[in-house]
Formats: structure tokens, sequence, C-alpha cells
């Protein structure tokens, strides 16, 4: 394992290492407040069990999305065979584990009546056209959503064990005291460093296309039946694809904050350079541009056309009250400000602007999730009768929404620091993660004198 010049000692020398007591607590304290702010909306508010549902969605699409997003980011990695972002895998990995509690939970959540508020679970025989009937059925529905992502999980979590033992046996004979049990599991049968170094490469190149494929065709599912069918008589082909993508952009966003919040607790403060943090602004510049784009791209045909059955979704969310000017803020904090923010160059690289940009995004993007889901949530409830003129005319942000999403950052931040306190914090192994051998740096002639 060739080393140029790369220092992994700080990793290795704090691994495993102990999650700090006020992330530790924090998490905790956060995942609490999410569960009282579930049980206040369903026994303490009018139309709770529907916010607390329609929250749970939101929920499942913005932290699924990260989740899921950032393990694109590693998959994309070595599929490229990429360098500058390679000390962002293990955090990207980390983040994948998300996706196993976000699992379970919607499994809990649809066999536990959460379809009650979809409009189409309410459908008397013949009143569907043919087509959505045949689709939208409560059997068929969860069954999809279960086969489908857990098939997805289950190759996330191939592709992050094979990522994985390679790193925890070169790492067992480096690291001077007590390892993690599950290390020697990970490890069994090891037939020697440099062996199982190109054997971890080699699966991971196997499975990375896989994840790809069954990640676009998973959250386009996903984007369709959770988001879409909530508004069963509309459609946009664009729809999957803004939100499978807008996933990848989110995940950048919140690899972007962690490392710059944690990474001297990971060691990887030396590696997390910079550079690295420009070009992942510039990742992040680009698809925040094609958030944009894709939204003007479904935006448009709708408005010149004038199309019946699709404009509907559009004007309840843009000139109708509560919700317009929500609309407004999601287009300010999702594009205008992140793209005004990310045209500086020195910007990126000066972490408390970076977390600023990132932060505003963050926030964009789970208000975007909010108006794919409220607004026709609470439409839904207010022609069925669940709840009066009064609530339904006012904008339902309130303890059941921020408590519970606060709960999930809590889960989040539990299983992410968790992950990483026990395993080493980057890829040390990954012949990637070094400088190219060929790599050539050119120098105007008048530095080259100097000695750059």
């Amino acid at each position: 394992m060739a080393s140029h010049g790369l220092d992994f000692g700080p990793v290795l020398s704090s691994t495993p290492r102990a999650v700090p007591g006020i992330v530790k607590s924090g998490g905790l304290a956060l995942m609490a407040i999410g569960l009282i702010s579930a049980a206040v909306g369903i026994f303490g508010v009018e139309g709770g069990s529907v916010r607390v549902a329609a929250t749970f969605v939101i929920n499942f699409l913005y932290w699924a999305g990260i989740a899921q997003g950032a393990m694109m980011f590693a998959v994309a990695f070595v599929l490229v065979k990429g360098r500058w972002g390679r000390p962002l895998k293990r955090l990207a990995e980390a983040f994948a584990l998300m996706l196993v509690p976000m699992y379970a939970l919607l499994i809990v959540f649809l066999l536990a009546g959460g379809l009650e508020i979809y409009e189409w679970h309410h459908w008397l025989p013949g009143e569907a056209p043919p087509h959505k009937a045949a689709y939208l059925t409560s059997g068929f529905f969860i069954a999809r959503l279960v086969i489908g992502l857990g098939l997805l999980l289950a190759l996330d979590l191939l592709f992050i064990r094979a990522s994985l033992r390679a790193d925890l046996g070169v790492a067992k004979s480096k690291i001077k005291g007590t390892v993690p049990a599950f290390w020697e599991s990970m490890t069994q049968g090891w037939k020697g460093d440099a062996a199982e170094i190109e054997a971890s490469q080699t699966a991971q190149a196997r499975i990375g296309p896989a994840i790809a494929i069954c990640y676009a065709i998973v959250f386009t599912m996903v984007a369709v039946d959770l988001s879409m069918s909530l508004a069963p008589h509309w459609f946009a082909n664009m729809f999957p694809a803004w939100y499978f993508m807008s996933c990848f952009w989110s995940g950048l966003v919140y690899l972007g904050m962690v490392s710059l919040l944690a990474r001297k607790w990971m060691g990887a403060d030396h590696l997390m350079k910079p550079t690295m943090y420009h070009d992942l602004g510039k990742l992040t510049f680009g698809l925040t541009m094609f958030w944009g784009y894709t939204l003007f791209a479904q935006y448009l045909p709708i408005w010149y056309g004038n199309m019946t059955e699709e404009i509907g979704y559009v004007l309840i969310r843009t000139e109708m009250q509560p919700w317009a000017p929500v609309s407004k803020v999601v287009f300010m904090m999702c594009f205008a400000m992140p793209w005004s923010m990310l045209l500086s160059r020195g910007l990126k690289k000066i972490p408390a602007a970076y977390l600023t940009v990132t932060g505003v995004i963050a926030v964009g993007i789970w208000l975007e999730r909010f108006m794919q889901v409220m607004p026709s949530v609470w439409g839904n409830a207010h022609i069925t009768g669940n709840l009066s003129p009064e609530v339904t005319n006012a904008l339902p942000i309130g303890i059941p929404e921020i408590g519970m999403t606060l709960g999930f950052l809590g889960l989040f931040i539990t299983v992410v620091f968790n992950f990483l306190a026990k395993v080493p914090t980057v890829t040390f192994t990954d012949p990637y993660m070094q400088v190219d051998p060929d790599h050539v740096h050119v120098v105007p002639a008048s530095r080259a004198h100097h000695g750059h």
C-alpha cells in the first residue's frame, strides 16, 4: 500500500473512538423530542393523525433521500475511479446506514394505516381509471415498496461490507488496543493485505453498477408512489427524475456539513482540504442549477399548455394560500440564494461560509419535500371533511412537523456517529485515496524556477 505522503496515523490512532458526549446526548434528546411531538400531534392537535402521517412521508422522502444520495456519491467515485472526494467515502457509507431504520419505519407506517392519507386508498370500485386502479392498490403498493427498497438496501450493505473488510483487516495489525468484536466476523478467512484490497475494489466495482440501476428505478417508484400518488389525478414525466437527482444533491449538502463539523473528531481534517470542498462546492452548484432547470422544465409546458390535468397541482402550490409564500421561500433557498453564493470560488473554501450555504439548501430541500406532500394531504382531508375549514386554511407547520423532523435528525446523528466511532473514518486501504502516479502537475514556467 503506497503512502505517497498521506498520513493515516491520526485516523488509525483514534480508532475506535468515543462518540462526543454532546453528540450522543443531543441525538437522544432530539429523538425524544420527535416521539413527544408525534404524540402531541396525534392526541393534542385537530387533524393531528393526518399531520403526523404526512410529516412521516415528508421526512422519509427527505432522510432516505439524503442516505441513498450520499451512497450514490460513494458509488460514483468507484465507478469513475475518482480521487478528489475519496476522503468522504466512508462518511457517505455511514449516511447510507440511515436507510436501515427508515426502511423499518416505512414498513411500520404502511402496515399501521399510513395509507389512509392517500385519496386513492378510499376509491370505490369503478371510480378510478382502469390503469390507475390496477396500479394503485394497497397490496401492490406495499409489496413493490418493500421489495424494491429492500433490494436496494441489501445491495448497499454488500457494498459497504466490501469496502469495510479491507480496512478492518489491515487496521487490526496497526491498532494497539481492543477493537470491536464485529471486526473478527467481518475479516474471517483473511487472505493477506494485498489480495484483500484488490478483492475489495473488485467487489465494489461489481456491486456499484447494480446499485446505480436499482437506485434510479426504486427512487423513481418512491417518487411516484409516496409523493405523486397523493394527488392521483396529476402526473408529470420529469417529477421522478427531479426527485431522485435532488436526493443526490441533498446527500452532497449533508456530506459537506457533517464533514466540516466532524472532520477533526474523525482524525481526517488534514485529508479534507479546502481544495476538496472547492470541488464538492462546484458539484453542489451544478446540481443546484440542475434542480432549477428541471423545475422550470416541468413548469413551462404546464403553463403554456394550460393542461387541465396538471395545472391544478401547480396552481395550489404557487397561487393559493397558505402555500404560495412557501413556494417562493423554497425557490429562494434551493436556487436563488445558493446559486448566488456558490458562484464564489473563495466561499467554497471557507468553512463558515460553506456551512452557511449548505445549511440554507438543507432547510430549503426539506421545505420542498413539505410542498410535495402537505398541500395534497391537506386538500384531501378538507374534501373528506376530516378537518374544519379554519384548520385547512392555516399553514400546517408546528409542533408535529418541526418536532418530528428534529427527531429524525437525532436518529440520523446517532446512526452516523455510532458507525464512524467503531471503524476507520476514511477508506485508507483504497488505492484511489492516493495521489495518481500518472498525474502530471503543470505550472507556469515563471514559477517552475522557484521550486513550485
